[in-house]
């Protein structure tokens, strides 16, 4: 697979952006890709807005921030309409964005509603990397499967890959025109 995208990852601080960006950029290594990761929030980490870049390439990567992105997810409010503008894909929690009139590109994938669903509300994030995995093929679900499986212990590892899993589906539900 020809490898080059740009992700933007939004979001409030404490929501594993930086963790679930970092994941990511570790299944494309183990995928055989090459990955830079950046991140950037204000002097209060915990509940201000933050956000996550990865840039993945199967080639040398000599610019390492995103100029033009494949995709955004945006997992709260905080990050009101700064992507508005964006031409790709983005992808926001709507079990937590209040439903109001968003540009074409915005959808919905209950990122929250899927890791209650869970008992585990802090897979969101899991969740979200599923929709990401689904939407650009940034990394494959088995590279991404291995490195949580070495990250987590086996049983938070198992809840993860069915929060991965079931995002993955969410996503694709929402590309097909279906509401998730």
């Amino acid at each position: 697979m020809q490898r080059n995208y740009e992700l933007i990852m939004a979001g409030s601080g404490g929501q594993g952006l930086v963790f679930l960006s970092s994941l990511l950029a570790q299944a494309v290594i183990e995928d055989g890709g090459n990955v830079a990761q950046t991140q950037s929030y204000g002097i209060a980490q915990r509940g201000g807005f933050i956000s996550a870049e990865i840039v993945a390439s199967d080639e040398e990567i000599l610019f390492q921030q995103v100029v033009k992105p494949s995709l955004v997810v945006v997992l709260h409010e905080c990050a009101g309409s700064r992507y508005d503008a964006v031409a790709a894909p983005v992808l926001y929690d709507s079990s937590l964005l209040a439903e109001k009139s968003r540009p074409n590109n915005w959808k919905g994938v209950p990122f929250s509603l899927i890791a209650a669903d869970l008992n585990a509300p802090k897979a969101a994030n899991m969740a979200a990397l599923g929709a990401i995995i689904q939407t650009v093929p940034v990394a494959s679900l088995d590279a991404v499967a291995a490195v949580v499986e070495r990250r987590f212990a086996p049983a938070v590892a198992k809840i993860n890959l069915t929060a991965v899993k079931n995002g993955m589906s969410a996503a694709k539900q929402v590309s097909q025109g279906g509401r998730s």
